[in-house]
């Protein structure tokens, strides 16, 4: 297959995981785009309740005199109105790593920046009394890229997924 081949697939997201901790890494597993994808360390990804119609994610590469950047944002709202509307909201401002689940079992992650990530996303939070929206952006020199899925295929993060 040729990185220019058609990708014939209809995907989309239908679920979100953060993390607010830990470190990413660019992969170094065989055959799965080293330098782009990622896997971490001391992250623990938590189930975010959102609807499948309300997460969305964005990239949008510009030209530098350095090379390409790469501005990646997620999207997403919630219901809010419980008692514990003020402490998800302060929650929320402490995101490091936000990791979409796509309908093919595939996970993205955005949040690293660079070899290491180096700074936090900007985060936005906005309601209406009802609904609180989320948007966090940041800023790479690279496309956001995928992250192992152990559950994906019930094989374990080290085998090289080229193999399936």
């Amino acid at each position: 297959m040729s990185l220019l081949d058609r990708v014939i697939t209809n995907v989309h997201a239908c679920g979100i995981e953060l993390a607010f901790q830990g470190e990413a890494a660019p992969s170094h597993i065989e055959g799965w785009q080293p330098f782009y994808n990622s896997i971490f360390e001391g992250a623990t990804f938590e189930k975010a309740y959102a609807s499948m119609s309300s997460i969305f994610f964005e990239e949008q590469s510009v030209s530098s005199p350095s090379g390409p950047l790469y501005t990646q944002k997620a999207t997403f709202r919630f219901p809010e109105n419980d008692k514990f509307r003020a402490e998800r909201i302060a929650l929320i401002h402490q995101i490091k790593f936000v990791k979409f689940k796509f309908t093919n079992r595939l996970d993205l992650v955005i949040g690293r920046n660079d070899i290491t990530t180096n700074s936090n996303p900007t985060i936005k939070v906005s309601s209406d009394g009802q609904l609180c929206q989320v948007e966090l952006e940041t800023k790479s020199i690279a496309p956001a890229g995928f992250t192992p899925n152990i559950n994906a295929f019930g094989l374990p993060t080290i085998v090289p997924l080229s193999l399936i």
